[in-house]
């Protein structure tokens, strides 16, 4: 069991988005199922390359959350099973390894995906997360993006800001989706 430490920000614009993906150094594909007991199925399609994990996050309190994740092979897939769970597609872009710091970009291809929230609201999430180096969270942040830090829009002690708040029912095409 690990814990995740974290803090959530909406970028407000494409303008702003497109600014800080210019600074990326990697991106790839997510797709994530939750289902009823709150357990996540991931894929990451990474330089065509995929990657299967399950996880199941318990939150301690806003920004801290308890975290047990594991890999699986894609022949241990119930594909039926994920048709009725909720879902989640976005394009992640990593802008620092440690503290990790990424943009998710939300996806929503042919309107398959009905999410809980205004898509607008949800459509660019920044997150930094700590991992080896215990430091604080803000002010890496702040020195990290200058100025551009203000027009971020904190979201980390807000509710319905969780991949597993706003998932929404999906008609997503899988087999299309994740080239199976």
């Amino acid at each position: 069991m690990k814990y995740e430490n974290e803090r959530k920000y909406r970028i407000p614009d494409i303008y702003l988005f497109k600014k800080l993906i210019s600074i990326s150094f990697e991106e790839w594909l997510i797709l994530q199922w939750y289902d009823k007991n709150g357990l996540r199925t991931r894929l990451e399609i990474k330089k065509g390359e995929k990657v299967w994990t399950t996880n199941l996050k318990k939150e301690i309190k806003k920004g801290l959350r308890e975290e047990e994740e594991g890999f699986i092979k894609e022949e241990e897939i119930d594909f039926d099973n994920l048709k009725n769970q909720k879902m989640v597609m976005k394009k992640r872009y990593l802008l620092n390894k440690d503290p990790e710091i990424v943009i998710d970009e939300l996806m929503n291809p042919g309107k398959c995906i009905r999410y809980k929230k205004e898509f607008s609201d949800i459509m660019y999430l920044l997150e930094i997360e700590e991992k080896e180096k215990k430091v604080d969270l803000t002010k890496f942040l702040m020195d990290f993006l200058g100025d551009t830090f203000w027009k971020l829009e904190d979201l980390t002690y807000l509710d319905g800001y969780n991949n597993s708040d706003f998932a929404g029912e999906h008609e997503c095409n899988l087999n299309k989706l994740i080239g199976m």
